[in-house]
Parts: C-alpha cells; sequence; structure tokens
C-alpha cells in the first residue's frame, strides 16, 4: 500500500505545470525573436556590404574607361566649343557647375577610334581640302559631356554620356590616295564620332544616336580641377589635372546603402 501510495506521488511530480508553462512560452519567444531578428541583421548587413563592393567595382570601371578622354583632352570646358551647337541642351546651356557637376572635355576630332595607328586628325575646311596644305585647316574639336540627368521613376540619378561633333565641313584622308580630301565620297574618311542626344530626339537635326547611359544609380558627381604645381582653379580651361568623385547608391531591403570612388588623372596634351 505504501510502494502504490508513493508511486502515485511520483506521477503527479511529472511534467510541466501551467505555471511554468506561463513563463517558459514567453521566454522561449522572447530568445527566439531576439535570435532570428539578430541572424537578419547581420544576414542584411552581408548583403549591404556586397552591394557595398558591387558599387565601388561599378564606379570605379566608369571613371576608369574615361581615363583616355580624360588624358588626351585638349582642355576641359566651362561650357561647350562656340563651333558646337545642341538643341538639346539644359536651358542656359551646358556648363561646367551645375549641380550635380557636369564634366565638358574638347577633344580633337579623329577619323578612327584613337587607339587606331591609322587615324588621322580631322579639320575644318576653312581652305580647300584638295588643293591646300592640310595644316592650313584649324583641327576640328569634339565635346564630349558627363552628366547626371534625374530619374523620375527611382530615387537615384542617371549618369549619361553626350557627343557634340561639328556640323561644318570638314577635311580628312582619301584612303584610296591618302590626300586631304572632303569627306563627301566613300572612300574620304570623317569625324569617327557622331552627335548623339535624348533617345526620343534621334534622327531629329544632327543628332545620329541616343545618349549613352553609363549608370542608373548615381547619388552625386563632383570634379575638382587642378592647374600647374597642383593649385585647385575653379576654371577647367586652365587645369591640366581632373579629380572625379563618383557616388552610387543602392537599397537592400529598405536600406540606403552608398559607395564612393575617386579617380584623379592628368592630361597629355
Amino acid at each position: 500500500m505504501m510502494f502504490w501510495r508513493r508511486h502515485k506521488r511520483n506521477e503527479k511530480q511529472d511534467g510541466f505545470t501551467m505555471t511554468e508553462i506561463a513563463v517558459v512560452i514567453p521566454l522561449t519567444s522572447i530568445i527566439l525573436v531576439t535570435l532570428v531578428g539578430s541572424l537578419f541583421l547581420q544576414y542584411t548587413e552581408v548583403l549591404a556590404e556586397s552591394a557595398r563592393s558591387d558599387l565601388r567595382t561599378t564606379g570605379q570601371r566608369l571613371l576608369i574607361n574615361l581615363q583616355d578622354e580624360l588624358l588626351f583632352t585638349i582642355a576641359y570646358g566651362e561650357q561647350t566649343d562656340a563651333n558646337l551647337s545642341d538643341p538639346f541642351a539644359p536651358s542656359g546651356g551646358w556648363t561646367h557647375n551645375s549641380d550635380p557637376q557636369t564634366l565638358i572635355i574638347n577633344e580633337v576630332a579623329l577619323d578612327s577610334t584613337r587607339r587606331d595607328e591609322d587615324r588621322h586628325i580631322v579639320r575644318r575646311a576653312l581652305n580647300p581640302c584638295e588643293t591646300s596644305d592640310i595644316t592650313d585647316n584649324p583641327v576640328a574639336i569634339n565635346n564630349v559631356i558627363y552628366f547626371v540627368e534625374e530619374n523620375p521613376d527611382s530615387n537615384y540619378s542617371n549618369l549619361r554620356k553626350r557627343t557634340l561633333v561639328p556640323t561644318f565641313s570638314t577635311c580628312s584622308i582619301d584612303v584610296a590616295t591618302d590626300n586631304p580630301c572632303t569627306p563627301t565620297t566613300s572612300t574620304c574618311l570623317d569625324n569617327a564620332k557622331l552627335t548623339s542626344c535624348p533617345a526620343g530626339n534621334v534622327g531629329s537635326g544632327n543628332c545620329r544616336t541616343e545618349d549613352s547611359l553609363l549608370s542608373e544609380n548615381v547619388v552625386d558627381m563632383q570634379v575638382r580641377y587642378f592647374a600647374e604645381d597642383n593649385i585647385e582653379t575653379t576654371f577647367p580651361s586652365s587645369a591640366d589635372k581632373v579629380e572625379i568623385t563618383l557616388t552610387l547608391g543602392d537599397k537592400v531591403f529598405g536600406q540606403e546603402v552608398e559607395a564612393e570612388v575617386k579617380h584623379t588623372i592628368r592630361k597629355i596634351n
């Protein structure tokens, strides 16, 4: 009889009481919520850092791709060249001190890419190309413009590249004879670059191709100009070196992620 009573008492002590359960369940929930939240924050930070790394890589690649134009520019510009026109320019025309800033590059017009060993300079035909010394005609100038454009469908802006080339008559080289000529025949080379403009205006006026879209994740672009002895100047035309700072951004689980890249280069010409 005593054994049965002791066994009965032990049976009553097995399991958790309602009070214990009422305490354990909330504590367990709090621990699980805290643990999951911590893991989620760590996961989000890993994704954010990966996004920053991708943005830095993209920005560095963009700036490195500018090297040829930055190296071989004749001069940086406060405005576009007086002989070039752009009916699709912002109100007031292209200026370097916009916000964000605009980079205006003056470059020698060529009939092929700069890396082509057989390239030739394109010149303005002030004198007859075929009968005058080629140097009697001044060098033709292209403008390459890097600008930031607001995107109404995004929190970020677009970085675009516009090219302006002359509309006046030019002299180049006839590949059949290697003599100067006016580009009116299939063998007389012309400016290798085409004037670009917004997509909806291609085919209008002198525009032959769409502006290049370089990035859709721009937060800001700033350009600093330096003259001789590394003295900073507010006049791009007097500078022989530029420092471009590009800030790109993205969103990861609603978190704003930004990366800043810089590129400094001194022109050769």
